[in-house]
């Protein structure tokens, strides 16, 4: 397979003149969230292996012009849900486009936030797996396109390798999309550990603190977090994620869960987008991808984390990145 970028029409990303850094770009991109009005909207559960349930929203195609069998998964990041302003532009304008599109809340998020008895992790990929499965025994015939922001691309470029590895299977898999992937966990959370990162830090703190308070009233073991000693998401792993998920720390939870040494063995058609000025994904890990036939890398200067706001075509609303996704999702599949 030759790369599928050097076939894409994709203009270079050019920032607005005045919200050109990585900071500036990230903290706009949630100021300022464009979300559009997405239609035919159905509510879909999935039980799991383990019998936690988790909650996909599908939305069907909104054009009657250009209506296909094809389907997309979308993953969400950190503290992410369906309602994240990514996944409501990636569903409103894949369905546009004809794609049948579901939106994957991850266990206990989302509308699935009372359904689940674990939590949910970095490295849940057989989660995915699973979806896959029932979105592929459902509608059998449909190829399925997988998309993944942030924490939701580390798991979908895991989930890849694992496939590769024959881990696990899922035959209707046609190719994966990471955007803003933290192939180095264990690096990332360092990063946010930086001064100039504090603001990022506090954010997800604030929301990991929130949701587990919320949740110690149904879920067994976790602790009741009044007054808690977490000050970072380094905090927050050492002492939640890694001991109620069966990790002997922090560590060892990084170690397993970082997709970057699982992208070796993927054969799927794969595009993995990360921008050089994100404020808390470091860059080292991209540069030393292998080049593989199926692995394409969009390495932008400048664009923040799961941000790309500037110049683009206007029908996009100044999302960059709403343009390469659907323009790689309409090469692969209809090629």
């Amino acid at each position: 397979m030759q790369s599928v970028l050097k076939k894409i029409d994709l203009p270079s990303f050019e920032p607005f003149p005045f919200f050109k850094s990585g900071h500036a770009q990230t903290v706009l991109s949630q100021i300022f969230p464009y979300i559009p009005i997405v239609k035919n909207t159905i509510r879909h559960q999935v039980t799991l292996s383990d019998n936690d349930i988790i909650i996909l929203v599908e939305n069907a195609p909104q054009t009657f012009k250009h209506v296909s069998n094809k389907i997309v998964l979308l993953v969400h990041g950190l503290t992410g849900s369906q309602d994240s302003s990514y996944m409501q532009r990636g569903a409103h304008y894949l369905s546009q486009a004809g794609f049948r599109v579901f939106r994957m809340n991850l266990r206990g998020c989302g509308a699935g936030f009372h359904y689940a008895k674990k939590l949910y992790h970095s490295g849940r990929s057989q989660d995915v797996q699973e979806v896959i499965t029932w979105l592929s025994s459902r509608y059998p015939l449909s190829p399925i396109s997988l998309i993944g922001f942030s924490l939701g691309a580390n798991i979908v470029l895991k989930l890849a390798g694992e496939l590769g590895n024959g881990l696990y299977t899922a035959p209707r898999l046609q190719s994966v999309l990471a955007i803003s992937p933290p192939l180095n966990l264990e690096a990332s959370v360092k990063l946010l550990l930086h001064k100039k990162n504090h603001f990022f830090n506090d954010y997800f703190v604030k929301r990991l603190v929130s949701d587990i308070q919320a949740k110690s009233s149904f879920i067994p073991g976790l602790p009741n977090l009044k007054q808690t000693s977490i000050k970072s998401v380094l905090d927050f792993d050492e002492q939640i994620t890694a001991p109620h998920n069966g990790f002997k720390n922090a560590k060892d939870y990084y170690q397993q869960s970082s997709s970057g040494q699982y992208i070796p063995a993927i054969t799927h058609p794969t595009l993995i987008l990360h921008s050089q000025d994100d404020p808390f994904i470091g860059n080292a890990e991209f540069y030393k991808l292998p080049k593989k036939a199926n692995l394409d890398l969009l390495l932008t200067k400048k664009g923040g984390h799961v941000s790309w706001l500037g110049k683009t075509d206007l029908s996009f609303n100044f999302r960059w990145m709403d343009r390469v996704i659907l323009k790689w999702t309409n090469w692969i599949n209809y090629q």
